[in-house]
């Protein structure tokens, strides 16, 4: 019976850590250039760089710089090649992404806010 009550609760721990963690759902939407899903991850003011663009701005503004560079550079490949925690305890993940005009280093850092995970900086450099 102890053996079955500390499976259930390992089991249930790891679900809910697995809740917080917006990886999959960010690689999914970079893979299909979908800058809104992405967006939805945003804080409210987000460290965006882009090739054209640089700079603190607004969740709103930041998708539509992301969604111009989509439209310039269509998505073929989309792959995280590193993660980690940084010193501050925020995420980052760093990844591959493949254009049909180049390949870029995608580095996003993602902290906690309201019990939720949360992208607060996001730099797309050619590689």
């Amino acid at each position: 019976m102890k053996f079955l009550l500390s499976t259930l609760f390992c089991i249930v721990a790891l679900n809910l850590s697995a809740q917080g963690d917006i990886t999959d759902q960010v690689v999914a939407a970079f893979k299909k250039s979908d800058d809104e899903a992405i967006g939805a991850f945003f804080m409210t003011q987000v460290e965006l760089t882009t090739p054209k663009r640089e700079g603190f701005m607004d969740k709103a503004r930041a998708q539509q710089a992301l969604a111009e560079f989509f439209q310039e550079n269509p998505v073929m490949s989309f792959t995280v090649k590193h993660q980690g925690m940084s010193k501050l305890d925020d995420q980052f993940r760093i990844a591959e992404l493949t254009t049909a005009k180049g390949v870029y280093r995608v580095t996003f850092f993602m902290k906690k806010h309201d019990g939720a995970l949360q992208i607060k900086q996001l730099k797309i450099e050619r590689d």
